[in-house]
């Protein structure tokens, strides 16, 4: 029997939101005899930049800047109040400009964030490693570092850089979470669990982590349990069309194919361009024997994303339940040119 491919999404990494460190920003002591003009106008960017006014900060720092040259906090800021406009570049330089004057573990690490924005990653790595030369216990750093090694696959040299940022901060939900990642991508599904419910337990309303055990469950072959931790995430996130899709796979694997169309359904609706739903549908309809609708979800599928390979495989097999042989062998010699190695298991018989 033809087996469908669906499209699970799992590991969230990175859960930290990328930005420069503001947790050293503070005002600077004036003296009332009208001779610190620009610690004035830097505590004026303080009091912008704590109010999200960022064109207004920058304006106070640059002229901080303008009148006391060395003013390295005032740089720090300067370049944190340009990574929240998005310029990167510029944020660098300013940073640059703090580290002659001061060489500070928050100009290395907010650096390194800048360098991680614009995709130079081992620029961002370096910052990073420098960050915990000058301060060991800078647990964002560690955990930054291991999602660059995990993203470069990498997998047991993150999880070392998740538990040196959790042994500084052991409440740091994000480095559980994504060492359960790490762990997850090799097979300790155990572990990835153990990690997934620790990050819940620093914070029980980080609905990222609740799919990730779903996720870990459902390799496992637990549907059930899968299920109902993906019932959580969406009861924490109304709009996580990731946890639906997710959800809607546990459901198929567990032959509830009507149910899985529901979550695809919802899924789709918070996300018309969803195409991995779209081909999950496709997977369930088939089941439900709506061969039609089944090919018209991968055709979308494949609208949406042309390389998608899984999709032309699935479409295939719905078409060779359509009496469209040509057509079906034309999808699975497409699958198998985009690399779905399954593919050539069903173009054996094609002309």
């Amino acid at each position: 029997m033809k087996k469908l491919v669906l499209t699970l999404l799992t590991a969230t990494l990175f859960s930290a939101v990328v930005n420069a460190q503001t947790d050293s920003i503070v005002k600077a002591k004036v003296l009332d005899d009208g001779s610190q003009d620009a610690e004035k106008s830097y505590n004026a960017g303080i009091e912008a930049f704590a109010s999200k006014n960022f064109p207004v900060a920058l304006s106070s720092f640059s002229d901080a800047i303008s009148k006391k040259a060395d003013f390295e906090r005032a740089w720090y800021n300067r370049g944190t109040t340009k990574f929240e406009m998005k310029d990167y570049k510029g944020a660098i330089e300013d940073f640059d400009k703090a580290l002659t004057l001061t060489q500070s573990p928050d100009s290395y690490f907010s650096r390194g964030q800048a360098n991680y924005a614009l995709g130079n990653k081992a620029a961002a790595m370096e910052d990073y490693t420098k960050t915990m030369t000058l301060k060991p216990d800078y647990a964002q750093a560690y955990y930054y570092r291991g999602g660059i090694k995990f993203e470069e696959k990498d997998y047991k040299a993150a999880i070392d850089d998740f538990t040196s940022a959790i042994k500084v901060k052991p409440d740091y939900a994000y480095a559980y979470n994504d060492r359960g990642s790490a762990k997850r991508m090799l097979d300790d599904l155990e572990g990835a669990i153990s990690d997934y419910n620790k990050a819940l337990t620093a914070n029980s309303e980080i609905a990222f982590a609740y799919n990730n055990i779903g996720s870990a469950k459902r390799k496992k072959g637990d549907f059930k349990g899968a299920i109902s931790d993906y019932n959580e995430a969406v009861r924490i996130k109304k709009d996580y069309y990731i946890a639906y899709n997710n959800r809607g796979s546990a459901k198929f694997d567990a032959g509830d194919y009507a149910g899985a169309v529901e979550d695809f359904n919802k899924a789709i609706s918070l996300k018309a361009d969803y195409a991995f739903a779209y081909n999950n549908r496709a997977a369930a309809k088939f089941k439900l024997k709506d061969y039609k609708g089944s090919a018209d979800d991968c055709s979308k599928a494949i609208q949406l994303n042309a390389s998608y390979g899984e999709a032309y495989l699935n479409r295939g097999i719905a078409k060779e339940m359509l009496r469209d042989a040509a057509g079906a062998c034309s999808d699975w010699k497409k699958a198998k040119e985009l690399g779905v190695e399954s593919a050539a298991n069903y173009t054996g018989d094609c002309k």
